[in-house]
C-alpha cells in the first residue's frame, strides 16, 4: 500500500498552530502550483492544493533525520570530536580588508566580503535587507551588485522569509547563488534542495542562539525610550544586546532579560552554529574586529580562499586565539541542552 504524502494541512497541525514555524518561506517557495502564500508573517493555503507533499518535505520543523540531512548536505556524518559544533574542515579568524565593508558590516565583515567575491564570478546573493517603510523590518533581497550587498550588511536579529528570494532566483534563471541566513533557514534550504531542482548554491550560515519577534522587539525599544528609526546598528556582545543610535549613547540590555522577546520557534532549535552550512560565521571565539568562520565543505573552503586570494579578507587560524573553539562549543552545547525536549509555552 502506498503511503499518502503529508500535505499543507499536516504542516498547519504539526508546525504552524503549535508555533514551531520559523517563517522561512520554504513551503511557499517550493509549491509547484503557487497555492501557498506568506500572509501576516506565516504561510497560508490560498489556492488549490494538489497534495504533492512538497511543502511538508521542505519544512525544517517537521520531524526528520538530521543525520541523513548532514550526509546529504555535507557528505558524511560528524565524528565524536565534532559533536558540539558539527562537521569541521577548518576554523579561522577572518576580517575584511575593505574599508567600505568594514564601515557597514557586522564584526569582521567576512560574510559581506565573501559575498562580494561570489558576485565577481557571476553569482547572485540572497541577503536580508530592510523594508523602506518599517524601521528595522527585515525582507529577503536577491542582490546582484556590490552596492546592494553592502547596503544589506549587518545583523537584524529578527527574521525574514529568505527562501522566497531563492524562488525568485530560480524563476529568473540564476545559475549560481550565495545564500545567507540563520541555522533554521539553512536547514530549510537543505530540505528544499533535496526535494526540488536546485541552483548551484553556497550556503553561508550565521551563528544564532535565537531571534526576536519583530513587534515585541520594537515595542520593547520604544518602552525603553529608544527610537528604532535612530538605530544605526544592533549587536550582541559580552552578553549584552546593544543598539547604536545616531547622536546618542548606545542602549544596552543584558540579553537574558530579553528572553520574553524571542520567537517561540527558537525555543526548540538545537543548532547554534548553522551545522548544515558550507561556511558558518559568527562573532564568538575570535578577536574583536574579526569573524569566526567554520569551514564544513570543500565548496566553502574554496569560496573562502578565493576571497582571500583576491585580497578581500585576511584569514588566520582560530587556534591562534583565545577563547577560540572552546567558547563556540560551550555555547553550542548550551543551546542543545536548554532546548532539547523543551515544550513550547
Amino acid at each position: 500500500m502506498t503511503t499518502k504524502p503529508k500535505v499543507f494541512g499536516h504542516l498547519l497541525v504539526e508546525v504552524i498552530r503549535p508555533e514551531r514555524c520559523v517563517a522561512c518561506g520554504s513551503c511557499v517557495s517550493i509549491c509547484p502550483v503557487d497555492a501557498i502564500s506568506f500572509v501576516d508573517g506565516l504561510p497560508k493555503l490560498t489556492g488549490k492544493c494538489t497534495a504533492c507533499g512538497e511543502c511538508y518535505m521542505a519544512c525544517p520543523r517537521v520531524e526528520h533525520d538530521f543525520g541523513e540531512s548532514e550526509v546529504g548536505a555535507l557528505g558524511r556524518n560528524r565524528s565524536a570530536d565534532e559533536a558540539a559544533h558539527g562537521i569541521l574542515l577548518g576554523a579561522y579568524a577572518v576580517r575584511t580588508l575593505q574599508p567600505k565593508v568594514k564601515e557597514h558590516a557586522q564584526d569582521g565583515g567576512a560574510v559581506t566580503s565573501i559575498l562580494l567575491s561570489c558576485l565577481d564570478v557571476g553569482a547572485s546573493a540572497v541577503v536580508a535587507g530592510l523594508d523602506k517603510e518599517k524601521a528595522w523590518f527585515p525582507v529577503p533581497v536577491l542582490a546582484r551588485d556590490n552596492h546592494t550587498v553592502i547596503e544589506c550588511a549587518g545583523t537584524k536579529y529578527t527574521s525574514a522569509p529568505m527562501l522566497l528570494a531563492v524562488k525568485q532566483a530560480e524563476k529568473e534563471g540564476v545559475k549560481k547563488l550565495a545564500f545567507v541566513s540563520t541555522p533554521c533557514q539553512i536547514q530549510a534550504l537543505r530540505r528544499r534542495q533535496k526535494n526540488a531542482s536546485e541552483t548551484d548554491t553556497l550556503a553561508l550560515g550565521l551563528f544564532c542562539m535565537e531571534t526576536f519577534n519583530y513587534d515585541k522587539l520594537m515595542a520593547y525599544l520604544k518602552a525603553q525610550g529608544v527610537d528604532p528609526e535612530k538605530v544605526k546598528k544592533f549587536e550582541i556582545k559580552s552578553g549584552k544586546f546593544i543598539a547604536h543610535r545616531e547622536g546618542e549613547l548606545p542602549f544596552e540590555a543584558k540579553i537574558r532579560k530579553l528572553k520574553e522577546l524571542s520567537r517561540n520557534c527558537c525555543r526548540v532549535c538545537l543548532d547554534y552554529t548553522s551545522e548544515l552550512a558550507d561556511l558558518s560565521i559568527g562573532n564568538v571565539g575570535s578577536p574583536d574586529g574579526n569573524s569566526t568562520v567554520l569551514v564544513r565543505t570543500q565548496k566553502g573552503e574554496a569560496a573562502l580562499r578565493v576571497a582571500e586570494k583576491k585580497g578581500l579578507i585576511e584569514v588566520k587560524p582560530l587556534k591562534d586565539y583565545q577563547p577560540g573553539m572552546s567558547l563556540v562549543d560551550r555555547l553550542s552545547d548550551m543551546k542543545k541542552k536548554e532546548n532539547s525536549g523543551k515544550p513550547l509555552d
